[in-house]
């Protein structure tokens, strides 16, 4: 059995297809998928895909996308805030929050802001993180040192679609329980992420898909789905010289001891 702990199950995509989507994760022994919210808009979404596909196990996540802090950040926060407050047994851990100076560095003091926000709900409800970072490892390990330090080591995560290296993973290390999410990327340039991959310590490994977007390279020019996953599995199985049945297991014990 395999968990797909960051997948945009709700997006538009995979919900028109949804029959064919569900069955082909089944087939490929997807049985629980984890969402991360974005904004206020894909809370409702997020629970309508639980009935949507009522075969899988699906878990949801809250929080503030750092693409969408905006002028409104607050506001959608305070929303996102009383949301957990009035359904807390709904939610698995705040995500997907971080940040990403890919698109946009001009809203950098405000996405900091979110974040900081967002970290001290993280420890006052004590859930984890899914921590979206795109051109930002600096920036982001600065907030999360002061974080983690400012809590007394209480904050636990991931680092969702990791795209660091060596001396990234000994820095996550050092903040205490953090996990790698690996998905399609890992496929895409094996001579480049297979030492990665090798790196991180096996009971921080976590599997994803990041769907609907980037599929692994055999589904390149697609919509990801979560049935692409058994691509991921397997990179990750022959980088580690194991079988998949030895791998499946150790992994499913990594998703349990974060997200429960």
């Amino acid at each position: 059995m395999w968990i797909d702990t960051h997948c945009h199950l709700y997006d538009s995509s995979l919900v028109e297809r949804r029959e064919e989507v569900q069955q082909r994760a089944l087939a490929s022994g997807i049985r629980e998928i984890l969402l991360p919210n974005i904004d206020v808009h894909s809370v409702p979404k997020m629970k309508e895909a639980v009935d949507q596909f009522p075969e899988l196990t699906v878990r949801q996540m809250i929080g503030l996308h750092p693409c969408y802090v905006k002028e409104d950040y607050k506001s959608q926060l305070d929303t996102l805030q009383a949301t957990y407050e009035s359904e807390p047994d709904r939610f698995c851990a705040v995500g997907e929050i971080g940040l990403d100076l890919y698109w946009d560095k001009t809203t950098l003091d405000i996405q900091i802001d979110a974040l900081n926000t967002q970290l001290d709900w993280s420890v006052e409800w004590n859930l984890p993180i899914a921590l979206h970072v795109r051109s930002s490892f600096k920036e982001l390990f600065t907030v999360l040192e002061a974080a983690q330090e400012r809590h007394g080591g209480k904050l636990r995560g991931v680092f969702h679609c990791f795209s660091g290296g060596k001396k990234q993973i000994n820095r996550a290390l050092r903040l205490g329980e953090f996990y790698f999410g690996l998905g399609g990327v890992i496929t895409y340039n094996r001579s480049a992420t297979d030492p990665v991959v090798r790196a991180i310590p096996q009971d921080r490994i976590l599997l994803e898909t990041d769907a609907p977007y980037l599929p692994p390279s055999s589904f390149k020019g697609q919509k990801n789905e979560p049935a692409f996953m058994a691509e991921v599995a397997q990179t990750v199985a022959d980088i580690l010289e194991m079988d998949e049945a030895e791998l499946a297991p150790k992994l499913a014990v990594n998703t349990r001891n974060l997200f429960g």
